[in-house]
């Protein structure tokens, strides 16, 4: 994700209050059907709960049993030991646990992502207390209302050529490789009953770029594994496209999703959305396309018994961040919206909901 998604949001927040917020809540339940097979379903909440249309956050609390929510390091931290906890994406973290939903995804270090403040900063020693200050802040601040972290997301590019494939990037430049090991480390002093996770992108087509990245991811693992980091979990950001998922092959998929569980850890599909660019402008078949994609890609996931928890990007279509408002790459041709969620912008179950449940259904149980 990118800071012009957030400035999209400006304006789509109004969407569903100007229609009257028509849908009615979906008689059936991504929660419960989640629950039932042991796992969780979740989504990112794009407006503050409490401030949301009472359909909205009618629907959401119903359907989820933990909200995503994108904390933006620069406005969460203007200095060290200086924290701003006014922002909108507290308020959303506040309601959802008012609402008995515990966060998830909220990144405590991603290169791209940082407060300003931190890039300043040069020097191995003050380069980590920068960052491990600000990531120390916020788990615990929030200690006790995350289910999940991510401790730290897309710390991979292997065409840097840089050792175990990670991303030419400051933290690394700074501090070096150790700069994980050492995030996970202060995520757990600060918030330890929350599952600690490794989260990253463009790990499920069957191309050799993606195929680079999944090999890497496996190399970290391993070399966390040795340094005894204390991650639980890796995240899988899965935003799949139309254009490309012809490149999804699902034994590949299955294969690296069942060598990342034998490391004994659980796995996320942690911003799980589908783009339908290309896909044909007739609603009807859209909407099927895009199922099509969320039936197939699902029932490979929640296969693997390590799959704990699934949350979508987005909850309902107005407020995607899969706009051409947001980068005009999302844009599509023919000018229409994109659909890409389980809920349309009457708060109606679309043909995804439907995939997303019929997988929750079929998925074998996990133990107990």
């Amino acid at each position: 994700m990118r800071l012009t998604r957030r400035a999209y949001l400006t304006t789509a927040a109004s969407v569903i209050a100007a229609r009257g917020a028509r849908g009615a809540a979906a008689g059936e339940s991504l929660r419960q059907a989640a629950a039932a097979k042991g796992l969780r379903y979740g989504a990112l909440a794009d407006l503050d709960l409490d401030l949301s249309p009472q359909a909205y956050r009618d629907l959401f609390v119903q359907q989820c049993a933990i909200c995503a929510v994108d904390i933006w390091a620069p406005s969460f931290s203007t200095g060290p030991d200086a924290f701003n906890f006014t922002t909108s994406e507290d308020g959303i973290i506040r309601a959802a646990a008012a609402h008995g939903l515990p966060i998830t995804g909220a990144h405590l270090l991603w290169y791209w992502h940082m407060p300003d403040w931190i890039t300043q900063v040069s020097g191995r020693r003050d380069a980590t207390q920068a960052v491990l200050g600000y990531a120390t802040g916020i788990a615990r601040h929030y200690q006790g209302k995350a289910w999940s972290w991510n401790a730290v997301n897309e710390a991979l590019k292997p065409s840097d050529g840089e050792p175990l494939g990670l991303r030419r990037c400051w933290p690394l430049q700074q501090i070096g490789p150790d700069y994980i090991d050492l995030t996970f480390r202060a995520a757990r002093a600060a918030d330890p009953g929350a599952i600690l996770a490794y989260n990253d992108a463009e790990m499920e087509l069957a191309t050799s770029g993606q195929e680079a990245r999944r090999g890497a991811l496996l190399r970290l693992l391993d070399d966390l594994a040795r340094r005894q980091t204390p991650i639980d979990a890796v995240g899988l950001q899965s935003h799949l496209r139309y254009q490309t998922f012809a490149s999804f092959d699902d034994r590949r998929y299955r294969n690296f999703l069942r060598e990342i569980g034998a490391r004994g850890l659980r796995i996320i599909l942690t911003e799980l959305d589908v783009l339908d660019v290309g896909a044909p402008p007739d609603i009807g078949l859209r909407d099927r396309k895009v199922a099509d994609i969320y039936d197939r890609f699902l029932s490979v996931a929640l296969d693997e018994p390590a799959m704990t928890a699934v949350v979508t990007w987005g909850f309902s279509d107005p407020y995607t961040w899969l706009s051409g408002k947001t980068d005009r790459s999302f844009a599509r041709p023919d000018g229409l919206p994109t659909r890409p969620l389980p809920f349309d912008e009457d708060l109606k179950p679309t043909p995804a909901f439907t995939a997303i449940m019929k997988a929750f259904n079929a998925a074998p149980a996990r133990p107990a």
